[in-house]
């Protein structure tokens, strides 16, 4: 997948139909403290020779450890996705929607047992509409979470459900 240049990167995404919060945290800066816990860094990586999936052209978002995270314009509406810099071949789309990505980042934060009332807070910040809904959603699913498939299985039929809502929007 081609890579827009790094130059290039933060226009491009500020020509997306993208929030202030995600442009933001593409830049650097965190509308909540606690969103370091999903970004480790600018995107790295991919500018400096790391191995990118095959396909339409990637705008970096940021690195999280040893992943890089974008999106790329479809025909049919945004795409995000993540790779390892190890395996680039292997992308996963995280999202078609910037709620769906939200979604996804909440569920992680959710897993770093953040203090709800935090959580709700960081909801605000990003404008993450779906949080009191994903919670309570998760909370009534997770006695079925035993060997972590269900888990994943859960997460994406949600992210699905808050894309679908998010394009009717």
């Amino acid at each position: 997948m081609p890579v827009v240049a790094e130059s290039e990167r933060l226009p491009r995404l500020h020509a997306l139909p993208l929030s202030p919060a995600l442009l933001a945290m593409a830049a650097g800066r965190l509308p909540h403290p606690a969103l370091w816990r999903c970004r480790s860094g600018d995107p790295f990586y991919v500018y400096r020779g790391a191995g990118v999936p095959d396909a339409a052209e990637l705008i970096p978002l940021w690195d999280w450890h040893s992943w890089a995270l974008g999106v790329r314009e479809r025909r049919d509406g945004l795409e995000f996705l993540r790779f390892s810099i190890e395996a680039p071949d292997a992308p996963e789309c995280l999202a078609r929607t910037e709620q769906g990505l939200w979604a996804r980042l909440f569920d992680a934060l959710y897993e770093d047992d953040l203090d709800l009332d935090e959580l709700a807070a960081i909801a605000e910040a990003v404008d993450y509409r779906h949080w009191p809904l994903q919670l309570s959603r998760r909370e009534d699913a997770e006695p079925r979470f035993g060997d972590g498939l269900e888990h994943s299985r859960w997460l994406e039929e949600w992210v699905a459900a808050v894309d679908t809502s998010a394009a009717a929007d």
